[in-house]
């Protein structure tokens, strides 16, 4: 069996990540474009927000203050396996 495509996910925060083997600020791509779509391969973040409403995830950041945080959105949502791919101290799911 293939192995399937990795889920495109939507990520916005502040504080640094690795996504996909790339180190990343999230703060500085937030407030510059909204949010970052990539696909979903490997995740590593300190707290992480598994945010499922799309219209939540676009107003998250003026609930949770926290730093750092990594609010993650995918489209078609997340299955166990695409959960395995992130590594956090912390999984919220909103």
């Amino acid at each position: 069996m293939a192995e399937k495509s990795p889920k495109i996910i939507l990520l916005k925060g502040n504080g640094g990540i690795t996504i996909n083997n790339e180190m990343m600020e999230l703060l500085t791509i937030t407030l510059a474009h909204g949010c970052i779509g990539l696909p979903l391969k490997a995740l590593y973040a300190e707290n992480v927000y598994v945010v499922e409403n799309r219209e939540l995830f676009w107003e998250i950041h003026k609930q949770i203050k926290e730093k750092p945080c990594c609010f993650v959105h995918a489209i078609d949502g997340l299955d166990e396996e695409d959960l395995k791919r992130i590594k956090a101290q912390n999984v919220t799911f909103m």
